[in-house]
């Protein structure tokens, strides 16, 4: 059979899509784990967001594909819907499969109402061995009964098959990166790629729905396999890689060792981007050194929140004083750091936003990644936030992207979070900072910023206010990045 497996266009405001362009992992590890006769091309929808319906139009001419997968998270799941409905009218034999995160999470919700309408199959958790079984059923080689992980159709409704147990990592293939249509993954101008060495986590924050997906559980590749998979995606092309674990700092040891066999394997000519913990980049004062022999050049850090009465929220406990550490650590071996801090929580009041971007300016934080805590489905922090009255925005998850305040707290509604996330960020980071990392780095670029682009900028914001206020340009800005992933208007 034919296949095509789509990856949703849509992206947060935060992350540019001219600056990064990702390639979708997990549909590159369905390709590379579905049997050898199946036809399979693999379309990351985010390289064609300019011409989203006409390049998805002539991948299904092109491609002519008796199964289509489509992969969301949750905020794209409204995307992935319009694109399968789009796809059905223009050949409704298409069978078409919806999986991912948000599939995984509300695969009962989505069956029982019109969300469910374009999709035939839902492959909830791990898809590599389901997405295939399922091919196996379609052409009648396997029962439908048979494979763990699927809701399928069956006389207009669908039927849930009991889950799929989580997959031996090791029985996995390599990702399919020779099946993809598209080229033009990046990031900062150069070709980049993702791999992964490890899955899950078994921390307990109530904010993350990761354990929903493999429960808390932390499973790893042979660092053999790991070396392979790095050396396929520099074959393809690689200068920058991004580790798609969700906690690689987890086993702080192992990560250590696995720095030292890139390094062995001859592969510290790329570079690497990886998200940690605080607490595990502070565990170990050897450990950020291996990583920048490795070649890590930034690591997006859960800083998460600076006040303990939040962190407790979170159920991170008090770790202020590791996050003091772990950006030291960090920083003292020339890594940049994209602090992650989420913003929002029940008491919250305008000091304690100011407080957070106020500790990002004074620790030199390069990037910043702030989000507004967002109420994920089944996620205990929903549970919390919708009996406390907090959820302002219950039901429209196209907002679920950390961008957009779904909530209030006791003391700001929706729209102050959203200006005073704005307003902190335009007033502390609209520059790169002058640390001694990115002077390290980047030298030259540096000193060009310092003494042109940032009066420039400067000098921008002021006339950019005459005549008008902080709201005013506030509004303007909303205005834009609503409509940033509005891809189906004209149709």
């Amino acid at each position: 059979m034919k296949v095509v497996l789509f990856s949703m266009p849509d992206t947060v405001p935060q992350f540019s899509a001219k600056t990064w362009r990702a390639p979708n992992l997990a549909i590159s590890s369905l390709a590379g784990n579905i049997r050898s006769h199946h036809e399979v091309a693999l379309a990351d929808l985010v390289l064609k967001r300019k011409t989203l319906p006409s390049s998805i139009k002539k991948a299904i001419e092109d491609y002519q594909p008796d199964v289509v997968g489509l992969s969301a998270m949750t905020f794209q799941f409204d995307t992935a819907r319009k694109i399968a409905a789009f796809i059905k009218r223009m050949q409704k034999e298409i069978k078409i499969a919806i999986g991912g995160y948000h599939a995984t999470l509300m695969y009962e919700e989505i069956a029982s109402s019109d969300d469910g309408e374009p999709f035939d199959y839902i492959v909830r958790g791990e898809g590599e061995k389901t997405f295939s079984d399922m091919l196996d059923a379609i052409e009648g080689k396997r029962s439908w009964k048979d494979v763990p992980g699927l809701s399928y159709r069956c006389n207009g409704n669908f039927l849930h098959n009991p889950p799929r147990p989580l997959e031996d990592l090791e029985t996995l293939q390599l990702p399919r990166r020779d099946a993809r249509i598209w080229s033009g993954y990046l990031f900062s101008g150069k070709e980049l790629d993702m791999v992964e060495t490890s899955r899950g986590c078994t921390m307990t924050c109530n904010f993350c729905s990761m354990n929903r997906m493999y429960g808390r559980t932390f499973r790893t590749y042979s660092f053999e396999r790991v070396m392979q998979d790095i050396a396929n995606a520099k074959k393809s092309g690689a200068r920058y890689i991004a580790f798609a674990d969700d906690n690689i700092t987890l086993n702080v040891k192992r990560f250590e060792s696995l720095c030292n066999a890139i390094v062995d394997a001859g592969h510290s000519d790329l570079r690497y981007i990886v998200q940690a913990s605080t607490a595990g980049i502070a565990s170990s004062p050897t450990l950020a050194r291996k990583m920048a022999q490795a070649g890590i050049q930034i690591v997006f850090l859960g800083i998460e929140n600076v006040s303990e009465r939040n962190l407790k929220l979170m159920n991170k406990g008090n770790m202020l004083e590791k996050t003091k550490r772990a950006i030291e650590y960090l920083h003292d071996n020339n890594i940049l750091i994209v602090g992650g801090m989420i913003l929002g929580h029940a008491e919250d009041k305008e000091e304690d936003i100011a407080q957070n971007f106020e500790f990002f300016d004074r620790a030199n934080i390069d990037f910043y990644g702030e989000q507004i805590i967002t109420p994920y489905p089944k996620t205990g922090m929903r549970d919390i936030l919708i009996q406390e009255g907090l959820v302002t925005n219950a039901t429209d998850y196209r907002k679920y992207n950390g961008f957009w305040a779904n909530v209030r707290t006791k003391h700001l509604s929706p729209e102050d979070l959203q200006f005073l996330r704005w307003k902190y960020k335009r007033k502390y980071s609209t520059f790169f900072k002058t640390t001694p990392v990115f002077r390290a780095n980047f030298a030259m670029v540096n000193l060009l910023r310092v003494l042109i682009l940032r009066p420039y900028y400067r000098i921008k914001n002021f006339i950019a206010l005459i005549g008008k206020t902080e709201r005013d340009i506030f509004e303007k800005d909303m205005k834009r990045f609503a409509e940033m992933n509005n891809f189906f208007k004209p149709y």
